[in-house]
C-alpha cells in the first residue's frame, strides 16, 4: 500500500519533469514542436496513467522503462542525465523504503492481533469467574 502511494508519488512529479523538459528542449533542441509533443505528450500520459495501475505488478516494470526513457533524454537536453539518474535514484527509494514501511507495518498489525487475541482469550476465564460468584449470592 505505501509502496503505491510512494511511486504514485514520484510519477506525479514526473509528469511535471516531462512538462518541462518538453518546454526547454522547444527552445534549445534542434527538435520542432511537434516532435517534442509527439515525444513527451504520451510520456505525460503514461506517467499518469502508471500512478493508477500501480495495482498491477507490471506497472512497476513500466515505471522503470520511464525512468530510463528520463535517463536516456540526456541526449536531446545534458542536464536530463542529472536529472533522470535523480528521478531513477527516488524511483528505485520508493520502491524499496515503500516495501519496507509496508512489511513492518504488516508485522506491527499482526503483533498487535496477537496481543488483542491474547488479551481476549484472558478475559473469558476472568468474566467466568465473575460470574459464578455472583451466581451464589443472587440465588441467597
Amino acid at each position: 500500500m505505501m509502496v503505491r502511494r510512494m511511486a504514485a508519488s514520484v510519477l506525479c512529479f514526473e509528469v511535471l519533469v516531462i512538462l518541462f523538459f518538453a518546454l526547454v528542449a522547444m527552445k534549445l533542441s534542434d527538435l520542432s514542436p511537434g516532435t517534442v509533443w509527439a515525444i513527451c505528450g504520451p510520456g505525460m500520459v503514461v506517467a499518469a496513467l502508471l500512478c493508477g495501475m500501480l495495482r498491477k505488478p507490471w506497472a512497476y516494470s513500466l515505471g522503470w522503462v520511464l525512468q530510463g526513457a528520463l535517463v536516456v533524454a540526456g541526449f536531446v537536453i545534458t542536464d536530463m542525465f542529472f536529472v533522470g539518474a535523480c528521478f531513477a535514484l527516488l524511483w528505485y527509494w520508493a520502491l524499496k523504503a515503500g516495501r519496507q514501511i509496508d512489511t513492518e507495518k504488516a508485522a506491527a498489525y499482526a503483533a498487535y492481533e496477537a496481543a488483542q487475541a491474547a488479551q481476549a482469550v484472558e478475559e473469558v476465564p476472568a468474566q467466568a469467574e465473575a460470574s459464578a460468584a455472583q451466581a451464589p449470592a443472587a440465588s441467597s
